[in-house]
């Protein structure tokens, strides 16, 4: 490890020489003096479903917590809706529980099965009792009764299944309701307004810029020739973020990502920084200059 680290040190120094961005500090770590402070999570939250804005409780500056509520379209017949599916559930869920008939046709069925044994013992104790017309009858009604307990069972499934039907209906209903409420994907602050309450929207249309300031990223560029992806993934870094009047502050982050994409010998380089807040803003803005110093002298994740 210290060879590598002493191979690394050496051949920085080197691109120095040769006017490259890349300095070397007292500690051995590479300095990268062209990154630029970017958001992680910045989303234009769209309307999806037409309608009239009936509800807009933030502005310009609103911080939202995720889950929050940003806009309510008027959801007045998505509601009704709702109202009529769940009735359509009740009454379904009734008849599906309804064992009437089948029970009323098993007892049928029995007392018809009785009453042509009857004939048929009374026809065995004394031939032709009952006339053969009047026997087949009630075996007919026999049959007949048999045949409506399967009937019987087979409008209880279907019953059922017009239970669970009714049952997506509602869910779908909860869902257009649903969709006409609009909220935070995350935590953030509401940076731009494209709409406001009263106005028409059609699904795809903007209402709003959500942008996550809690966490930053920072961005530069590293040199393919001095470094391999997996020598910086999950490196420890220092930004130092230029202020007004020459002011700078550091703030500890780590190397997230490094891309895979070289272009003109260059790779992105992206660390993640956390913000914090001073008074009522932030310490760390997005589109900031920044330079960043690569701990190269620590294991990835120390």
């Amino acid at each position: 490890m210290a060879t590598t680290c002493l191979f690394m040190i050496l051949s920085l120094a080197a691109q120095v020489a040769d006017g490259e961005q890349y300095n070397v500090d007292e500690n051995g770590d590479a300095v990268i003096d062209r990154c630029f402070v970017r958001v992680q999570d910045e989303v234009r939250i769209p309307a999806q479903e037409a309608g009239v804005l009936i509800k807009m409780p933030v502005k310009e500056g609103s911080r939202m917590s995720q889950g929050e509520v940003l806009a309510t379209i008027d959801d007045r017949e998505a509601k009704m809706g709702l109202r009529v599916a769940e009735y359509g559930l009740k009454a379904a869920r009734q008849r599906a529980m309804d064992k009437i008939e089948v029970k009323y046709a098993t007892k049928a069925a029995e007392f018809a099965k009785v009453d042509w044994e009857r004939v048929l013992e009374a026809n065995k104790n004394l031939a032709n009792a009952i006339p053969d017309i009047e026997v087949r009858q009630k075996r007919l009604g026999w049959e007949r009764s048999a045949l409506q307990i399967e009937k019987a069972q087979k409008d209880r499934d279907l019953a059922i299944l017009d239970y669970r039907t009714k049952e997506a209906e509602v869910d779908a209903a909860k869902m257009a309701v649903g969709m006409r409420v609009i909220l935070a994907p995350f935590d953030g602050e509401v940076v731009d307004m494209y709409r406001h309450e009263s106005e028409w929207v059609n699904p795809g249309d903007p209402i709003l810029k959500l942008v996550r300031f809690d966490a930053l990223y920072v961005e530069g560029y590293a040199y393919a020739k001095n470094f391999d992806r997996e020598e910086l993934q999950g490196r420890s870094v220092t930004v130092s973020i230029s202020k007004a009047r020459g002011q700078e502050i550091s703030v500890p982050g780590t190397i997230i990502h490094v891309s895979s994409l070289i272009r003109d010998g260059e790779y992105v380089v992206r660390a993640e920084v956390q913000n914090q807040r001073v008074g009522d803003n932030w310490l760390i803005q997005p589109g900031l200059r920044a330079r960043m110093t690569i701990h190269l002298g620590k294991s990835p994740g120390n």
